[in-house]
């Protein structure tokens, strides 16, 4: 079924499935042809978007879990709607809730996942999430070995993060390793991890690993690998074929190596009566590849168009010139006025 009609629900934030179920007599009465989901798996606790994934492999428990998509299927099925969903194949989270990320810590370049991820092995991983230099925080006492909660092995410990140690380091000699307190002997256990803490503000200059922008809550995933693109799109391709879900929206598009690679290998599994969409931003000028398999982009040149109704681009310097002229105006009353000190 060809969508005529869209209306986006953003999930979390009280929005659960059953609540989004309820309004599906309403959507109909619209003219609505199908629902368009936000990201739905599993995401970092308390997210409020659903882009941060942990898990692509369940359905977020917090807005409803498995049995509440059911539900949320079964109304729109009923009511003759379709259901698209919106996928993140370019990156996940990097909280320690996501089991793949924590197991590359853990375990570095020896864990299934280390390739799942665009990391630069020939270094430690940098994890860049300290308000200050390692050295810093160690002697301010904010580090520490502890007990992960979870598993109740020796990790180290920062404020409400808690990295596991990777096993090398520990195993033969658990409790003399608890034991540490001295800053200098946690520094030597610190040097023995497959990764290294540093300040947030190194990110930019010092990273191992692809991030989202400059978001380093988000790590790239690479689906160009068949095997990750496998492991991460089970649930997905799973949902597709069972007739749940209609079309897929995919999320930062050229993000990904190799867009049209993936797109092929998505259609590939997805069928060909799967909608397909991308978040593509054209610039002016630029023509979709006509050699994705997809149906479109999720509108962004339309929303353009309709801004240069309000906005003529062959006068574009001339506003530019008239700010500026502003500004530096507004910068020499500045000067003046800190100089007579009014």
């Amino acid at each position: 079924m060809i969508p005529t009609a869209t209306w986006r629900i953003q999930f979390r934030n009280g929005m659960t499935f059953d609540r989004a179920a309820s309004l599906v007599p309403y959507l109909q009465q619209l003219g609505i042809s199908h629902l368009y989901a936000s990201p739905i798996f599993t995401a970092a606790r308390d997210s409020t978007h659903g882009y941060d994934v942990t898990d692509a492999n369940e359905i977020d428990p917090s807005i409803g879990g498995r049995a509440g998509f059911e539900r949320l299927v079964s109304a729109l099925k009923a009511a003759g709607l379709g259901l698209i969903l919106d996928i993140v194949p370019n990156h996940m989270s990097t909280s320690l809730e996501n089991a793949w990320w924590r197991d590359v810590i853990e375990h570095g370049e020896k864990s299934r996942y280390a390739r799942h991820f665009d990391i630069d092995w020939s270094r430690r991983l940098t994890l860049p999430f300290l308000g200050d230099d390692f050295e810093v925080v160690l002697a301010n006492g904010e580090i520490s070995v502890q007990r992960d909660p979870n598993t109740g092995k020796p990790a180290l410990a920062y404020f409400d993060n808690v990295y596991p140690l990777t096993p090398e380091s520990w195993e033969g000699r658990e409790e003399e390793v608890l034991s540490l307190s001295d800053p200098a002997a946690i520094s030597r256990l610190h040097d023995q991890q497959p990764w290294r803490l540093t300040s947030w503000r190194d990110a930019p200059n010092d990273l191992s690993w692809r991030r989202f922008f400059e978001i380093t809550g988000l790590v790239g995933v690479r689906v160009e690998d068949d095997a990750v693109f496998d492991d991460s799109h089970a649930l997905i391709l799973a949902l597709v074929r069972s007739g749940a879900v209609d079309g897929l929206r995919i999320d930062h598009v050229d993000g990904l190596a190799d867009p049209r690679a993936y797109l092929q290998r998505l259609r590939q599994e997805a069928g060909a009566d799967c909608y397909i969409t991308v978040e593509k931003i054209l610039s002016k000028g630029e023509n979709l590849p006509t050699d994705w398999p997809i149906s479109g982009t999720t509108g962004y040149e339309f929303i353009a168009s309709l801004s240069e109704v309000l906005i003529d681009d062959d006068k574009i310097d001339s506003l530019r010139q008239a700010y500026d002229k502003v500004m530096a105006a507004r910068s020499i009353c500045t000067t003046n006025c800190a100089t007579r000190g009014c």
